[in-house]
Parts: structure tokens; sequence; C-alpha cells
């Protein structure tokens, strides 16, 4: 299965459960304003019903009031009035108190509550009125009689209270029970989306890792070996196998055009030795007193187009150069390219190893390298001796010469040499530039105290 397709599988659940969970939301939503609803109905209903508590000591205070001032027509007017002004708005509230009831009993209290109103109104506007009106001062039985409805209006207010104060506990409950619940099983499942999540992307970062590190070892065994494909099993179906696959076209396709530029190469560089060395021999029979001159002018010239020609493989061979990586000494080094130039007289050179240091290099390239930039200060130099140098993980070249008249990246570049300069082919510092190049080495030059010095630096750093 391709990574994408797992991603997408993946991606998928992810997303149901991330629905799920949007769906809870909405369903605790839905749920918590059906709880709210129900509270707001509750308490309206017990802010009513507390309302009620308030007419019936209304009442209670207007029969107070009639029989403390049954002498006084006026003020016992007003009292009756105030009863009927009391019964229309209880009259008002009755309808609406009733329609939300949410009981049978509830709805039967209620009823029986608003029975003993219309009882307590019928008793201060009918028997009250005519005792007053009588001038009759013994209330004693109206008393009982309406302190009993009175009473028995209050018991039933505060057990109508109470069961709505209940209710309204219970509801409170369910909500907080509710609550919970959500809580909880959100939780739940923000760890299963964790858990899931995690044990999903980790197996799927796992296998892209691992896919990665073989496809890296195969890269590595690619330089290291000289393998011209990447041998190495990632699978199929996946989008790195495709990689590889497309790779290894490509690679075998670059090996191709490396086999056939190589073979070029050694049929030009055949083609050119054969000719110059039938030349050279052609030229040693023809020798003559006479002629030496005219002699060794042709045979510098075959000279210099042989090793303008091996230059030129030189130079070539190192675009496909595969390192072969060891550990030793600059002193190692410095001796190698030295045996390499034949030098005759040995005071024309001097060797200061002041820190005879380790690299690690390819050390035929190096030493190549290293021969050539002391090839040059022998080439070029004024006075003798030139100063080889080991100090500081770097290889100093000195010569007293003229300083460049370009900076050193002009003549790193193929072909380049000082205007005047007939010696040479302009390909030495381009070699050594390219060898030092894929070692991640630097090539420096400055002029100083009339030396033109040319340095190595084997490891990253500022040096002037």
């Amino acid at each position: 299965m391709t990574i994408r397709k797992r991603l997408f599988i993946s991606f998928s659940l992810i997303l149901l459960i991330v629905t799920f969970i949007i769906g809870v939301f909405f369903y605790t939503i839905y749920n918590l304003n059906s709880i709210n609803s129900q509270q707001k109905h509750r308490y309206d209903q017990l802010i009513r019903v507390e309302k009620l508590k308030e007419f019936n000591n209304s009442y209670s205070w207007i029969v107070l009031d009639i029989i403390t001032d049954f002498e006084k027509i006026e003020i016992v007017n007003k009292r009756i009035k105030k009863t009927d002004e009391l019964f229309e708005n209880l009259s008002t509230l009755k309808i609406k108190i009733i329609n939300n009831s949410q009981s049978k009993d509830e709805k039967k209290n209620l009823v029986l509550i608003f029975t003993y109103f219309e009882i307590m109104q019928k008793l201060i506007k009918e028997d009250l009125h005519s005792l007053v009106l009588s001038k009759n001062s013994d209330f004693r039985v109206f008393e009982k009689e309406f302190e009993q409805i009175n009473i028995n209006t209050q018991k039933l207010l505060e057990l109508e209270i109470k069961y709505l104060q209940d209710k309204l506990n219970q509801t409170q409950n369910k909500r907080d029970a509710f609550l919970d619940t959500i809580k909880l099983e959100l939780v739940i499942l923000f760890i299963v989306l964790f858990l899931f999540s995690f044990v999903i992307s980790s197996k799927i970062i796992a296998e892209i890792k691992d896919k990665l590190y073989r496809l890296n070892q195969g890269v590595l065994q690619l330089f290291k070996n000289g393998e011209k494909t990447i041998k190495v099993d990632i699978g199929e179906n996946n989008e790195l196998s495709l990689i590889t696959k497309n790779l290894n076209s490509y690679l075998q396709m670059q090996s191709d055009i490396i086999d056939s530029r190589e073979e070029l190469l050694r049929n030009i560089s055949h083609e050119l030795k054969t000719p110059i060395t039938k030349g050279k021999f052609m030229l040693a029979k023809i020798e003559n007193k006479d002629e030496n001159k005219i002699y060794k002018d042709i045979n510098a010239i075959f000279y210099d187009i042989e090793k303008l020609t091996s230059k030129l493989l030189q130079r070539e061979k190192l675009n496909f150069a595969i390192l072969k990586t060891t550990n030793f000494k600059s002193s190692s080094l410095i001796l190698e390219s030295l045996s390499k130039l034949s030098i005759e007289d040995e005071s024309q050179v001097i060797v200061n190893i002041k820190n005879d240091f380790n690299i690690e290099g390819d050390f035929y390239y190096l030493t190549m390298a290293l021969k050539n930039l002391i090839d040059n200060a022998m080439k070029y130099a004024k006075e003798f001796p030139i100063i080889i140098k080991s100090y500081d993980d770097t290889i100093y070249i000195k010569n007293i010469s003229n300083k460049l008249s370009n900076d050193l990246i002009y003549y790193i570049q193929p072909f380049t040499r000082e205007p005047n300069q007939e010696q040479g082919h302009g390909l030495g510092l381009n070699i050594v530039n390219k060898i030092l190049s894929l070692h991640g080495f630097n090539l420096k030059y400055k002029h100083k105290d009339f030396y033109n010095i040319f340095y190595i630096l084997f490891k990253a750093k500022n040096n002037s």
C-alpha cells in the first residue's frame, strides 16, 4: 500500500472520530438547551407561586384592616375594593399558573389553591361585609373560618413551592450529571483520538524513516563502492520505490554517458600519443649536431602536447572520481608529493613540519594536488629555496615571485594564466581546486613580504 493511501485512510478515520466528537458537542448543546428550558419553565412557575403567597398575605391584611376599622365605612369600602383588584389579578394568573403545571397532582393542588382564594374572596365580600354593615362587632366565627382557609392555602402554597424547588434541584442535578458524563466521554474520545493519531503517525513515520534509511544506505553504497545503481529493497508500490526506480534509470543513463566519454577519451589519448611517439622516434633518427636547436624545439613541442594530453585526462577523470578515504599525516603527503617531482637539487626546497597534523582524504588525489602547487612554485620562483610549511591544519607553499595580477578565482578556471606567462597550459590550479573541492578543503592565496603563498585549509576556519 502506498504512503499516500495509508495517509488518506488514517486521515479519514481521524476525520470520522472528529466528526463524532462534533456530533457529541451538538448533542450536548441540544440537551443543555432542553434542560435549561425546563429549568426556566420551573423557575418562572416558582416565581408565580411565590407571588400567590403575597396574595394570601394581602387577604389576611385586608381582613385585619376591616375588622380593626369596621366602624369607618370608607376604609372598609377601600379594602373591599382592594379585594376585587386582588381577585382580578388572581384570575389573570390562574390560567397561566394552571396551564404551566406539569403533573395532574400539581394541577389539582393549584386548582384547590385558587378555590380557597375564591372562598376567601367570598367570605370578605359577603360575610365580613354583612357583619360590618349590621354593626355587629363579634367577628370570632368569621375569623376562625377565614383563618382556617388562609392556613390551608398557605400550606398548599408551601407544598407547591417545595415541589417546584425539588423539581428545579432534580433538573440541576440532571444537568450536572449530564455535563459530567459528556466531559468524561469527550476526555475519552480525545485520548482515543490522540492515541490513534499517535500510533498511526508513528507507524507511518517509522515506515518512511526505515525506507529513507535504506535508500540513504543504498546511495552511500553507490558512492563508496562505485556502484552504477542503487541496490536496496524498499518494497514495491510505494512512492520511494518509484523514486528509486526513476533514480536508477537516470543513474544508468549517466553511467552509459560516462562510459562513452571515458571510451572517447581513451581513444583520443591513444590517437594523440601514437603520432607523438612516432614523431619523437623519427626525430631521434634524424638528429644531427647542426640542427640541435631545431630538434630540441620540436621535441619540446611534442613534450608539451603529451603533457597537455595527460593533464586533460587527469582533469576529466576528476569529474567521475570516487575518493578512497584514509587517514595520514601531513608530513607523509608532503614527502610523497616531493618524491613525484624528482627534484635534483634538494637545497631548492625547505620543508618545515611545525605541526604534523592528521588528514582524512584520498592520498593519491591530494598528492597530485600538492605536487601541482609545489611544481608551480618551483617553476615560477625568482629565487630559491621555496618553503613548504605544515602548521595548524594548513599546508603552505611559498616562493619569491611577483604578486598575481588577478584574484585566485581567475586562475582556478581552466586555461587561464598570467598575461606574459609562456609556460604551462592553465590547468594546474584548476585540477588542484577540483581535487580540494571533492574533499571539502579550501585553496587560498596571498602575497606577503615578496612571497606568493598558496595554502590548503584542511579544516573550516578563518585564516588570513
